[in-house]
Parts: C-alpha cells; sequence; structure tokens
C-alpha cells in the first residue's frame, strides 16, 4: 500500500472472504498474501472487528465495509486481542473513521492504545524509521473514553450473541482470545498459533507458536490452551491464518511444538551463537514436517516464506533463556 500526497491507495485487489454466520476473515497484506488477517463479525445491523492489522491496513477494512454495504455506524466494537502492531496497530486511526466504535482491549494492553509512545519506540527501535513506516505506518491513540478494558472472562452480548473474552498468556501477558458461542469458534490472535495456508497442501498442515520478544512463557501458554480446548471449540479464527476446524489435531501438534521450542532453547543456551543456533534448529524442525507431510513446496520457498518468523521466535527465546 502506498500513498500519495494524503490519498491513500488501495492496493489493486482486497482479499476477503465470507466465512458463513456473519464472519468474515480480511486479508491485511502485511508483507505479502496469507501473512496476517482479522475477522469482521455482524449480528444483524451490528458489527465489529477482532484484530485490526497495521495501520495501512484501514482502507482495506474500510473498503470491505463498503463493499458489504455496513454503513461505518454500525461497527460497534473493535477487539484487538493483544497489542502487538500486526494485530492492534490499526486501532486507534480506525476508531477515528468509526464514529460509534468502542475499543475493547485486555486490561495490560489498554495503556499502551491510549498512549502508544512506548510501543512505537520499541518497534523503531527494532525496525528503524523507514522499515517501520512501511510496514506499520503509525500509532494514533485511543480517547480513553471509548476505551473497555475486559478483564478474564468478561462478556458481552453483541446484538444478542454471546461473547466471551478469555484472558490466555504465553505469547503475551495483554493476550485475550474470544469464544463465539453461536458458531463455536475461538478467535485466537497468536495463541492457538500460526499456519500459513501456502504451507498447508500436505497431508497434515504446519502450526506453529510465535514466541516473538518478549512475553514467551511455554508453561502459562500451555494453561491457556489448556483452557480453550476446555470449551470444546469446533474451530478457530487465526489471525495468521484463516479458519481451521480440525482443533484437536493442531493442538496436539502446536502443545508439542511449544515443548520443542523450550527444549531447543535450553539445548544451546550455553553455545556460541545461541539465538542463531535456536533459529536453524527451528527452521529445520519446520522443514522437516513440511517435507515428511508432503506439503508440495520447495525448501527454498518455504525458508522464504517462515525463516523470518523463525529467527523472530529465536529472539523471544534467547529472551525467555536470559531472563527466565
Amino acid at each position: 500500500m502506498q500513498k500519495k500526497g494524503n490519498t491513500t491507495v488501495l492496493p489493486e485487489e482486497v482479499y476477503f472472504e465470507d466465512l458463513g454466520n456473519g464472519i468474515t476473515c480480511i486479508d491485511t497484506m502485511l508483507q505479502r498474501r496469507g501473512l496476517a488477517s482479522c475477522y469482521l463479525i455482524e449480528q444483524e445491523e451490528m458489527a465489529g472487528f477482532i484484530d485490526t492489522g497495521t495501520n495501512n491496513s484501514i482502507p482495506i477494512l474500510l473498503e470491505v465495509l463498503k463493499r458489504k454495504k455496513i454503513p461505518r455506524e454500525n461497527v460497534a466494537y473493535i477487539m484487538p486481542t493483544h497489542v502487538h502492531l500486526d494485530h492492534a496497530g490499526g486501532t486507534g486511526g480506525l476508531m477515528q473513521e468509526l464514529p460509534n466504535a468502542e475499543l475493547i482491549v485486555h486490561p495490560r494492553g489498554a495503556r499502551h492504545m491510549i498512549d502508544p509512545s512506548k510501543l512505537e519506540q520499541g518497534s523503531l527501535a527494532v525496525y528503524g524509521e523507514t522499515a517501520y513506516a512501511k510496514r506499520f505506518g503509525g500509532l494514533i491513540p485511543v480517547d480513553p473514553g471509548r476505551v473497555i478494558e475486559a478483564a478474564d472472562e468478561f462478556e458481552m452480548d453483541f446484538n444478542g450473541r454471546k461473547l466471551l473474552f478469555l484472558d490466555t498468556q504465553g505469547h503475551a501477558k495483554h493476550h485475550y482470545c474470544v469464544f463465539d458461542e453461536q458458531t463455536q469458534g475461538l478467535f485466537t490472535g497468536d495463541t492457538f498459533g500460526a499456519s500459513y495456508p501456502e504451507l498447508n497442501w500436505g497431508r497434515a498442515p504446519l502450526i506453529f507458536p510465535p514466541t516473538t520478544p518478549i512475553h514467551f512463557d511455554p508453561a502459562a501458554w500451555y494453561e491457556s490452551l489448556k483452557r480453550l480446548m476446555s470449551l470444546d471449540p469446533k474451530r478457530v479464527y487465526l489471525t495468521h491464518f484463516g479458519m481451521h476446524e480440525n482443533v484437536p489435531d493442531l493442538y496436539t501438534q502446536l502443545r508439542l511444538t511449544i515443548k520443542d521450542y523450550a527444549e531447543t532453547a535450553q539445548e544451546f543456551k550455553s553455545s556460541d551463537n545461541s539465538e542463531r543456533r535456536i533459529a536453524d534448529s527451528i527452521l529445520q524442525s519446520a522443514i522437516n514436517h513440511l517435507l515428511d507431510q508432503q506439503c508440495g513446496v520447495d525448501v527454498e520457498t518455504i525458508k522464504s516464506l517462515i525463516g523470518g518468523d523463525m529467527k523472530l521466535n529465536a529472539q523471544g527465546l534467547q529472551y525467555w533463556l536470559e531472563n527466565s
């Protein structure tokens, strides 16, 4: 997405998919197709967004509303699962466009939406000004009067549709998941892992935990997953990426991978270049899984799709080793 003067130019195509039951998966076009999504949920005359993408994603979300003939005034809630910028970076800007929307956010994340300066400073330190602007597009503060803090087990009547918000730590301390009683589906942010469409053509998909710095906590993550599974979900709506219905199999693979990540990090804890060795090891494990499952994608393409993820994951695992 590019800007010409003050005019934001949409990508040539806006990609979204109607999943039924008033749920639409929208590709937020972070770096490439199929990397990050958010969800539009509709119930009668009410609409809401679960996750927003970045500030660069806002024109896409507004275009989807336009194409679905949903008045902006009908959007009542914006619900970022946590405040990492690929999930919540567009929150402030989107709320400026949606006059009736309220923000429902984890209590630990609320202050960062009201004053995003620390989020911005941290990202600038990691990416640099040019790359940060290209990837995330800046952050806009949210009016405190429009913020609702969703404590654990917060329930909302979404125009007759019950939504349950559950505190789910392990990936981030400011993370919740949303259980939609109508579909028996979970909007899981990063708690239920990442699984990219391009790699899921084999006998079984690849799902892996995003262990990006700085809150990786395997014990807490196990408990969060166990709690989510106690709801007997029929489907999960992943931010990275899309709806999946083979929930028990994904759960088993994700839990084992969290365990493998923690053991790999411990194995290389005292090694020279430990972070690089962790990244190489977890990448190779993912490649081995995909080749074994006959995913139909060559090794170099696999590396191009998930190599960056594994480097970020290794950074998070290294941080965990040094601070746990």
